[in-house]
């Protein structure tokens, strides 16, 4: 399914010139084919040059880090949609990676927050994460309640959590009204998606010879076209209600909470595989991830697993969407079984790729 197909020649009221911060990652693509098709013109900006191929849509290519770039990119837009971050989830790691990740996240955030107040943008719809309330114990049905976590285990949460809070607290000031929006694992068709590219590279690698903890473990899903839905609902939701909803934060998920592994299913008999029947315990599992973070911090191999990934295998960490679902009108347009069936064709190109690959090596 693909938000384009339900959006078309709808108007948009937060328009009619948007900005995609990160037009050329993963969301931001789908953002940026979203908003065409609901007849705004599209500035993309990202450091990663992307096709243009719209003549509504405006390519930029520049480090969200220049100040002065993302002030030219947000003169004169209505609405910008903040998506660009990096995503590393290692909790150890050497002083240099750590700062390019704040610097980012969060640095870049300050700077976006500060070009829409110097070019007095109405609207700033933030791009933000559940796990910035992630927590080392388990979470069931949390909502928009839950603090910010006290520590964090990963540098991307941590980093999220603080770009979040410069958001938030922007709301309102020189005229700009902000809102962000909380996904859980990010996943959908085609290339750019971290969590199905991880997993199916791993599957096709052999590396699934077994599952961890005791299966018993919660975990929330978020469709692309999902999300896409819910940051269009709330650019829509500042213009109509500010005041409700500006300065707050949402979670958005697929609705749909169930054991990781067992989501992975689908894809993984799709794809030819089997689940393992072997499990190894969790806490052994996240000690060996520890280790494999000091090691790669010393030198070593990027770990094939960090302790935040263990996490989400092996403890529940849910959140419920009702507040969404009464301030933005948000309602899962995607479900599992239908979105992996729409995976599967790239699934399978990856696999085959992966697997010529590990033949042209053994040559």
């Amino acid at each position: 399914m693909d938000l384009v197909r339900h959006a078309e020649g709808v108007s948009a009221p937060f328009g009619p010139l948007c900005l995609v911060v990160g037009g050329a990652g993963f969301l931001g693509k789908a953002l940026v084919r979203a908003l065409l098709a609901r007849g705004c013109r599209v500035r993309a900006l990202d450091r990663a040059p992307r096709p243009g191929g719209d003549d509504r849509l405006e390519v930029i290519t520049a480090d969200i880090r220049d100040v002065d770039a993302v002030r030219r990119a947000a003169a004169g837009c209505a609405t910008v949609f903040h998506t660009a971050a990096v995503i590393n989830l290692l909790g150890v790691c050497d002083r240099a990676t750590r700062q390019e990740v704040f610097d980012i996240n969060l640095g870049g955030t300050v700077n976006v927050v500060r070009a829409c107040q110097e070019g007095r943008v109405p609207r700033l719809v933030y791009t933000s994460t559940n796990t910035v309330c992630f927590d080392p114990g388990p979470v069931v049905n949390g909502d928009e309640t839950r603090p910010y976590a006290p520590r964090f285990i990963d540098i991307y949460g941590a980093s999220k959590a603080e770009a979040e809070r410069v958001v938030l607290a922007a709301d309102g000031r020189a005229g700009v009204r902000t809102v962000a929006i909380r996904p859980a694992g990010l996943w959908g068709p085609g290339p750019g998606c971290y969590m199905i590219l991880k997993f199916v590279e791993e599957l096709a690698k052999g590396s699934l010879v077994a599952t961890i903890g005791d299966g018993k473990a919660l975990s929330d899903n978020t469709h692309v076209d999902n999300l896409v839905h819910a940051e269009l609902l709330a650019a829509e939701r500042l213009v109509v209600a500010p005041d409700e909803i500006g300065g707050q934060a949402y979670f958005i998920t697929d609705e749909e909470q169930m054991n990781l592994m067992e989501w992975f299913r689908p894809l993984v008999e799709g794809l030819g595989y089997r689940v393992p029947r072997i499990s190894i315990p969790a806490s052994l599992m996240y000690g060996a991830a520890y280790a494999m973070e000091w090691l790669h911090r010393l030198g070593g191999p990027r770990p094939k697993m960090t302790r935040l990934e263990v996490h989400n295998l092996t403890t529940s960490f849910t959140f419920r969407t009702d507040r969404a679902r009464r301030e933005l009108g948000y309602r899962p347009l995607v479900q599992r079984d239908a979105g992996l069936r729409e995976c599967l064709p790239y699934c399978r190109e990856l696999v085959s790729n992966q697997l010529r690959s590990q033949c042209s090596l053994t040559r």
